[in-house]
């Protein structure tokens, strides 16, 4: 999918801007944006547009924006919304090339509304007029000086400048990130609103951001998305152009998700769906607004690591454990001081602790060079990639801030390379004096952590894009011939053979004579499974019984799930499947796919069994996935450990199972428009070179597929 960017320029860059309803009251929506632009120094034309007026703020007002000479970039519509359509209708026929509409009361209100901004979208799209909103608070680009917003926050002060876009489906959410962003002298190159989205969503935001010069980094805060493959490519093009994407979704709660009847679908809820697709496409997911800033604030103003070695320097040995012990928990690396360092640390500071963390303790104070002379020995041995340092509440010192600044001059010109992450307590003042110096400030020592995990995040996972080829042919099948949206097992494992996925021997058995001879044909022990399109737990409902080793076991068997069979009066008998019993030593696992309404088809890997909603350890993709993907999500699990052969176990053949992952991927792919959940479970992965067998099956169908 290509996303058009350049048709963005004109409503985000714009070199003139028209006000529809614009008036003298500055405290009014129509007014405000015309003295945010005045007072920011907006570099483009400013045309305000009300029959009421011939000057506001000593521009000349127009009646109407037919009498504008030349074509306006972006209009912006502040009028009542009984007046939109035909407003829209005089932009569209007067060239505007963009428009962005505050005014409410449309999809979000239902009805009327709804039936308003359907007229809006078709002027607009027939016109090849962008639109933001309605029901939106705007946009601002701090860099040129266009607010186009409404949001009386910039009456408090406008955003900083700096090289985070931030885009937001919330305009309230928006306006509170970004005043505390102002307030903690986080700077922004763009905030974009984008309220209804009827046709300008995130992924555009997103999209824009990652091909502008003036962004590095993109925040967004979302609440979901309409059309899931333009989020995924638009996060794409910003992982192509190495720009960190750092995402606040909310929605987590239960009440979104829907019950089913696999396990896989009662594990891929709607936010668990979002979160793979945030970690498969590079995108950090943050859980508070807090780090939600703090994340992009890093990412802005740190270079990405090149390894994964951290020294940390403290003036508090007991911050210093505590970082480092967090510092593990996210999986970093705090190599020990090698010992000709430790020793040349030692004579600088005799009772000094250099072990990494190193303790410079509070002499620093008193000896303005230390910090410098122990970060630079360190560095010098060439082992580290990173540097964290805690001065406590140092920073709330100017004198101290500015003795200290004098000293570590040097060392940001010797090692511009590696980031250097600075940790304590400062004053406004002091803030701004560590940042034009060089470092960066993260007051509190866990949320530097926090910051410090999010940069290697980053460092694997931005430039490269996975795109899986299409190296494989689809299979066929006439999916209007099944008369049922769930199919037993022997249906499902039919079609699952065809894209080269195991499953047992079986044979279909509606007499105990029939069973009989399928038994004696694939060789005892076999399994009987009562065929039931209804009943999902076929254990719990005595539908299963496992190896049996004669013919009386197996005539007996079938009678006793026909009899539970026949007790419900809505599915009538099916029959039973005769199946090999499958050698022991294996390592249950389930392998499934559910198509998501937002994003389409998901595949997962976990634990699987008894225990696959018990434990919760999966794993999650879209489909397809390439082979280095599916390995991936298998050595990503909790369960790993029992596939790579844990207390004396063999190896199990992982190879095998990331061969299964990747064939149902390609077939819930191909059949996309018919396939609504796969679930095999379990999955039995035997030791290595032995290979893998799903051995159980459920495919269910989009009713619709087959109408």
């Amino acid at each position: 999918m290509e996303l058009d960017t350049g048709s963005l320029k004109a409503m985000f860059d714009p070199d003139s801007i028209a006000v529809i309803g614009a008036t003298q009251d500055f405290t009014r929506i129509g007014g405000r944006p015309i003295d945010y632009l005045l007072r920011a120094g907006y570099k483009g034309k400013v045309y305000p547009v009300n029959p009421k007026y011939d000057e506001i703020a000593g521009l000349r007002c127009y009646h109407a924006i037919e009498d504008i000479p030349g074509r306006i970039d972006l209009a912006i519509l502040a009028v009542p919304r009984k007046f939109v359509v035909a407003a829209v209708r005089d932009c569209v026929q007067s060239g505007v090339r963009s428009m962005t509409i505050f005014s409410s009361g449309f999809a979000e209100v239902g009805g009327e509304g709804a039936k308003l901004e359907g007229e809006i979208v078709r002027l607009a799209k027939e016109n090849k007029v962008r639109v933001l909103g309605p029901n939106c608070l705007g946009m601002f680009n701090v860099v040129k000086g266009a607010y186009a917003t409404f949001s009386v926050g910039i009456q408090t002060g406008r955003p900083e400048l700096g090289r985070i876009g931030f885009v937001t489906q919330s305009g309230a959410v928006g306006s509170h990130v970004f005043s505390l962003a102002r307030e903690r002298q986080i700077g922004l190159s763009y905030w974009m609103a984008t309220g209804n989205e009827s046709d300008v969503d995130v992924a555009d935001c997103i999209a824009y951001l990652a091909v502008d010069p003036d962004t590095d980094v993109i925040a967004a805060y979302m609440e979901g998305s309409k059309n899931g493959e333009k989020l995924i490519e638009a996060l794409r093009m910003a992982r192509h152009h190495g720009k960190p994407v750092v995402v606040l979704k909310v929605g987590r709660s239960e009440a979104g998700k829907r019950a089913a009847l696999s396990h896989t679908a009662s594990m891929a809820g709607s936010d668990a769906v979002y979160a793979a697709i945030f970690d498969q496409e590079g995108a950090y997911r943050a859980e508070t607004i807090e780090e939600f800033l703090d994340i992009a604030y890093g990412c802005s103003e740190f270079p990405i690591p090149r390894g994964d070695r951290i020294a940390v320097f403290t003036v508090s040995g007991g911050v210093g454990i505590l970082m480092a012990d967090q510092l593990s928990d996210h999986g970093l690396c705090l190599p020990e001081t090698p010992k000709r360092v430790q020793e040349t640390l030692l004579k600088i500071l005799p009772y000094a602790s250099v072990e990494n963390p190193i303790d410079t303790t509070a002499q620093l104070v008193n000896q303005q060079n230390l910090l410098r002379d122990f970060i630079d020995t360190t560095l010098e041995s060439d082992i580290y990639d990173l540097v964290m340092i805690f001065l406590a509440h140092g920073g709330l010192s100017e004198a101290v801030t500015e003795k200290q600044l004098g000293q570590l001059e040097a060392l940001r010109r010797k090692y511009p390379h590696i980031p250097c992450v600075m940790v304590t307590l400062v004053t406004p003042k002091t803030k701004r004096l560590f940042s034009e110096a060089g470092y960066p400030v993260i007051e509190d020592p866990s949320r530097a952590v926090k910051v410090v995990a999010a940069l290697y995040y980053f460092k694997d996972r931005l430039g490269i894009v996975d795109r899986p080829s299409k190296d494989w042919s689809p299979k066929p099948f006439d999916w209007g011939e099944l008369p049922f949206d769930t199919l037993t097992e022997h249906e499902s494992g039919h079609i699952l053979q065809t894209y080269g996925i195991p499953i047992p021997e079986s044979i279909i058995a509606l007499t105990k004579e029939q069973a009989r001879i399928a038994a004696e044909g694939i060789g005892y022990p076999v399994v009987l499974k009562g065929i039931s399109r209804k009943v999902v737990h076929r254990t719990e409902a005595g539908l299963v019984h496992l190896r049996l080793e004669g013919e009386r076991q197996v005539e007996a068997a079938f009678e006793a799930i026909e009899r539970t069979g026949k007790r419900g009066d809505d599915e009538p008998f099916l029959g039973v499947l005769v199946q090999e019993m499958l050698p022991p030593g294996a390592v249950e696992m389930i392998v499934g796919a559910r198509f998501d309404p937002v994003f389409g088809p998901m595949i997962l890997v976990g634990a699987g069994g008894i225990y696959a909603e018990i434990l919760r350890d999966r794993a999650m993709r879209r489909a397809p996935v390439t082979l280095d993907v599916a390995r991936e999500m298998v050595k990503g699990l909790r369960c790993f450990e029992l596939l790579r052969g844990a207390r004396g176990k063999p190896l199990a053949d992982v190879d095998a199972l990331c061969d299964i992952i990747v064939a149902l991927g390609h077939l819930v792919w191909d059949h996309r428009s018919h396939i609504l959940e796969v679930d095999l479970n379990p999955v039995l992965v035997y030791p290595k070179g032995k290979g893998a067998n799903a051995v159980d099956a459920l495919i269910r169908l989009k009713t619709e597929s087959r109408s």
